[in-house]
C-alpha cells in the first residue's frame, strides 16, 4: 500500500490573531498562486467589514500567501506547516499582513543595532468538553505548579507538549497553574518573529490536539467567572552586534542598562494605547482589573509581579522585560509589535524613568495611568497614539479599529443571561 504524498499547512494570522491557509501538496508549497486567497475583511460573525480598496468596491481582489522557508517545520498532525507573508497577486505586500508590519518593526530596532528576542509564556484552560460551555477539566488532584495528575488527569499536558517536540515549537516547560484546569506553557527564547510564529503555532497546536481527545483548550481572557483568566505575557530583551544584552549594566546599581530603562519608559508612556493590542475582546476586560495581577496600573518593577512591567530577577543574558498586561487572545504578532514599538520610542526619546515600584504596587501604584477600561476607550486611544498607529500602518489601523468597533457595537445591543437572571426576576 503506498503512502499518501506529504502535505504542508501553509498558515496566516488575520488582525485578530485567528488562523487561516490552505493545505497543499509539499511539492507546490512555494508555488504562490496555488494557493491565491480572496482579500476580504470578515469579523468573528463572517459578516463583510466594508473598506475601501479592499472590499466590494473592487471586487474581492486575489491574494497570495507566499511562503517564508525559514518557518517550515513538521507538523504535529503529520506533514509540514509554514508560516506565509501576505501580497497582493502582483506581488506588492499586503498592508494587512501584520507579521510583515511585525518584520518592518523589528528591522528599524536593527537599524539601532539592537536584535529584539522574546519569549512568551501562554495561559489557558483545558476543558471537560469541546466548549468554553463545558467548562474547565476536572482535576481532583490539583496543585500550583502540578505536573502529571495533579495538574492533568486526562494526559492531554502531556499529548501537547510531545507535539510541541514534533512541530520543533521548543517549549520550555508546562504546568499547572492556580485554578484546576489552567496550564502554563512558555515558549522558549529566541528572535522575536520566530517567537511569534511559535506562539502563533502554539494556540493552534493545543486546541487541535485538545479536540482529539474529545476535550477542548481556551486561550479566552477570562472564560469562567469564578475563576483567573489567561495571561499571555511578554519577555523581550536585545542582542548587541557582539551578541550580549545590550539591556544589562554590571555597574548598574539594578544591574540594568540605560537602553532597558529607555525601554521601559516607551512602555509606560504608551501604556494606555497598548491596551487595544494587548487587551482585544470585550471580555478581555473582564481580567484586566485592579487587585488581579493583570497589568492595569503604568508600573514597573523588579522582580515585582504587581507591577505591569517587571524587570524578573534574573541578570546577565537573562536579562529582559516582562509585560504581564497581555492577555491570550492578544494576536502575538500584534501585541509584540505594540510592545517593541513603545519600547523602541523610549530608547529613541531617550525617555527618563521614574523608580521602580516595591511591595504591593496594585493597592499603591504611584501613578493615577492605567490601562483603558473598555475596549471601546482603549479603541479611541489607539487611534490618538501616533507612534502605535504608524507602527501598524494606516491599512492596518482602520481594519483593526473597524473590526473591534463592530465587535464592541455587538456586545452593546447583545442581551447576556446575567441581564434575565438579574433583572427578569424582580422587574
Amino acid at each position: 500500500m503506498s503512502m499518501p504524498d506529504p502535505q504542508t499547512r501553509l498558515l496566516f494570522t488575520d488582525l485578530l490573531g485567528l488562523s487561516h491557509g490552505k493545505t497543499v501538496p509539499s511539492t507546490r508549497a512555494q508555488h504562490p498562486t496555488h494557493y491565491a486567497l480572496t482579500v476580504m475583511l470578515q469579523g468573528l460573525d463572517r459578516e463583510f467589514i466594508e473598506l475601501k480598496g479592499y472590499s466590494t468596491d473592487v471586487g474581492f481582489p486575489d491574494m497570495e500567501a507566499r511562503l517564508d522557508e525559514a518557518s517550515l517545520r513538521p507538523s504535529w498532525s503529520g506533514g509540514e506547516v509554514a508560516m506565509t507573508n501576505l501580497h497582493f497577486s502582483d506581488g506588492r505586500p499586503l498592508p494587512l499582513c501584520v507579521r510583515s508590519r511585525l518584520r518592518e518593526m523589528i528591522e528599524r530596532w536593527r537599524a539601532r543595532d539592537l536584535e529584539p528576542l522574546c519569549g512568551i509564556e501562554m495561559e489557558f484552560y483545558l476543558l471537560s468538553g469541546q466548549c468554553v460551555a463545558d467548562g474547565p477539566l476536572s482535576v481532583p488532584w490539583h496543585r500550583v505548579y502540578g505536573t502529571g495528575p495533579g495538574a492533568d488527569p486526562s494526559g492531554l499536558i502531556d499529548e501537547i507538549a510531545a507535539a510541541c517536540e514534533r512541530a520543533g515549537i521548543g517549549m520550555e516547560g508546562i504546568n499547572s497553574e492556580f485554578n484546576p484546569g489552567q496550564v502554563e506553557t512558555a515558549v522558549s527564547y529566541r528572535e522575536a518573529l520566530d517567537a511569534a510564529d511559535a506562539a502563533f503555532l502554539f494556540r493552534e497546536l493545543a486546541r487541535e490536539v485538545a479536540l482529539g481527545k474529545g476535550l477542548g483548550a481556551t486561550f479566552m481572557a477570562r472564560p469562567f467567572n469564578d475563576s483567573v483568566g489567561n495571561g499571555m505575557h511578554l519577555n523581550v530583551s536585545a542582542a548587541a552586534p557582539d551578541g550580549s544584552n545590550a539591556f544589562v549594566d554590571t555597574d548598574d546599581a539594578q544591574g540594568i542598562s540605560q537602553v532597558c530603562r529607555w525601554a521601559i519608559a516607551g512602555l509606560l508612556e504608551h501604556h494606555a494605547a497598548l491596551t487595544a493590542l494587548f487587551a482585544p475582546t470585550v471580555n478581555s476586560y473582564k481580567r484586566l482589573r485592579p487587585g488581579m495581577l493583570a497589568g492595569y496600573w503604568a508600573t514597573w518593577g523588579l522582580d515585582n509581579r504587581l507591577t505591569s512591567v517587571r524587570v524578573p530577577g534574573q541578570r546577565g543574558q537573562g536579562t529582559r522585560i516582562e509585560h504581564r498586561t497581555p492577555d491570550g487572545s492578544a494576536s502575538p504578532h500584534l501585541a509584540l509589535l505594540g510592545m517593541l514599538a513603545a519600547a523602541l520610542d523610549g530608547i529613541e526619546r531617550e525617555l527618563p524613568l521614574a523608580d521602580p515600584v516595591f511591595g504591593d504596587a496594585e493597592a499603591h501604584p504611584g501613578t493615577d495611568v492605567h490601562t483603558a477600561s473598555s475596549l471601546g476607550q482603549a479603541l479611541d486611544l489607539l487611534e490618538q497614539d501616533s507612534v502605535l498607529t504608524e507602527a501598524l500602518g494606516p491599512d492596518l489601523t482602520t481594519v483593526f479599529v473597524k473590526l473591534k468597533r463592530d465587535e464592541v457595537d455587538r456586545w452593546e445591543q447583545s442581551l447576556t443571561d446575567w441581564e434575565v437572571n438579574t433583572y427578569g426576576r424582580v422587574y
